[in-house]
């Protein structure tokens, strides 16, 4: 490890200037680090990656055009579970290793699945609109409530956090079965069957997504999906927004193909709330992409993704969190 290696933290707009005590504290001993916010300028994100060894980010897009030019560039190491916005086979062909940080806010995640589950299954928004705002306290002014235990709940992607919402879901009775392509036989001890997606969509009264977004597939909740969905389910998205055809989504929540939705992404974020076809729905609930948030997984996150750094380039590639390339 060189004393004069040089890290480009590239954040998005609304990280901009804040502060980096905690990366400080775990990159490489004088490194030397350089900021820059970006604002979907390449070829600003380019300028300011020249001579870097190595870029820290989140969700910053770095493009082949960008990977091109980064000529002492041997790592990016993003601070997210996902790597989509990176060209992995880009980085790969020109020898830029790519890491991220495997798991952080499992816990969180996995919480947050379950309160929107619950709160769309009792209906909660519904009576919260019907005390506070139409002042009535009546029991039996909203009908049509199920049990939650005894339905079904459809996991599509079966890894850690995938895993975590089963636990907590066999906890509340539901029966649970997952769609994971990767996988051949459900792990653990849960009792959980491995399924098509058309078993999934079609035997599920719940749905929730727990998966990567693959740009070659798009899509996994489009219009054939909806169609598919028999049971008129919930459906939850706290992993990437373009696994979902928002357009397909607002038509089958129209039609009552699905019955509500509660969604932490979109596919364009931030988005333009105002006009969106999804806000101000009483059959939605968004959260403005909270599920990973704890105090705890943040600090995890921040050192984790800098830690990775520093053992990278100590040639303790073994301790690297996760490394995709």
């Amino acid at each position: 490890m060189s004393g004069g290696l040089h890290i480009l933290v590239a954040d998005s707009p609304e990280g901009a200037g804040r502060d980096l005590s905690v990366e400080l504290a775990e990159f490489p001993q004088g490194a030397s680090v350089r900021r820059h916010a970006w604002n979907g300028d390449e070829q600003g994100l380019i300028e300011a990656a020249r001579g870097a060894d190595a870029i820290l980010t989140d969700y910053v897009r770095i493009t082949p055009g960008v990977i091109r030019e980064l000529e002492n560039c041997r790592l990016i190491s993003i601070a997210a579970t996902g790597y989509d916005a990176v060209d992995i086979a880009a980085a790969h062909a020109a020898g830029i290793a790519v890491c991220c940080v495997g798991e952080y806010c499992t816990d969180e995640v996995a919480d947050h699945a379950m309160a929107l589950m619950l709160a769309l299954n009792r209906r909660l928004f519904d009576y919260r609109d019907q005390v506070e705002n139409r002042l009535s306290w009546a029991w039996d002014e909203i009908s049509g409530l199920r049990r939650l235990s005894g339905q079904t709940l459809g996991l599509v992607g079966y890894g850690r956090i995938g895993q975590a919402v089963a636990r907590r879901a066999l906890g509340f009775g539901l029966s649970v079965i997952a769609h994971d392509p990767y996988l051949d036989e459900a792990p653990g001890p849960n009792p959980v069957s491995l399924v098509t997606l058309p078993a999934l969509l079609s035997s599920s009264d719940i749905i929730s997504l727990h998966c990567n977004y693959d740009p070659g597939t798009g899509a996994i909740i489009d219009r054939s999906a909806c169609d598919a969905m028999c049971r008129k389910p919930l459906l939850i998205n706290v992993a990437r927004g373009a696994l979902v055809d928002e357009t397909a989504l607002v038509d089958a929540l129209d039609s009552g193909q699905v019955s509500a939705a509660a969604l932490d992404v979109l596919a364009d974020e931030p988005p333009a709330l105002k006009g969106h076809p999804l806000a101000g729905r009483g059959d939605v609930i968004l959260t403005p992409h909270v599920a990973f948030y704890s105090e705890q997984a943040l600090h995890q996150n921040r050192v984790i993704s800098a830690r990775n750094i520093r053992y990278f380039f100590e040639e303790r590639v073994d301790e690297v969190f996760r490394l995709v390339t």
